[in-house]
């Protein structure tokens, strides 16, 4: 009973829209679960469980917005975005004074930000693609975007 609209409720944020995919999902199950015991000549209640529990794990797993695997992508996505708004604010932060020849290193970012070397080299590599900073001889500066980027993440 409670199958199909948890379905739909991954799968839509308007009610209506939920409403009109929870009986779609309900009717799929009841003619899939139906043909499938027919097949298998098993308890037909049984096979229509059994379709809605599996069109709900598939929706839980795959829904755009809500399943899994979306959610995933999107924690990954932000785990960047946010290294590279916190390489950006440690390069304002040390831009122009005497430290920041060691500071603002591809190095020392390993030692000062506890970053991976592999990680370190990745969110340096993302962030010269966005054109948030520039290296040379591996001293890392902010570009004007970097620059303003950095002071917007900074003040927030």
């Amino acid at each position: 009973m409670i199958a199909p609209p948890a379905t739909a409720y991954l799968l839509s944020d308007r009610l209506s829209h939920m409403i009109g995919l929870s009986a779609l999902i309900g009717v799929s199950s009841a003619l899939a679960g139906f043909w499938l015991a027919h097949w298998l000549d098993a308890s037909i209640a049984g096979s229509m469980a059994t379709i809605a529990g599996v069109l709900f794990g598939l929706a839980f797993l795959f829904a755009s917005d809500r399943g899994l695997v979306a959610q995933r992508r999107r924690r990954r996505r932000q785990r960047w975005e946010f290294a590279q708004e916190m390489l950006v604010v440690h390069l304002l932060h040390h831009e122009d004074l005497p430290e920041a020849d060691e500071e603002n290193r591809v190095a020392h970012l390993q030692e000062g930000l506890r970053w991976e070397g592999g990680f370190t080299d990745e969110v340096v590599g993302r962030a010269r693609r966005r054109g948030l900073i520039s290296e040379r001889d591996g001293l890392l500066t902010l570009t004007d975007v970097g620059r303003a980027h950095a002071r917007r993440s900074f003040a927030a």
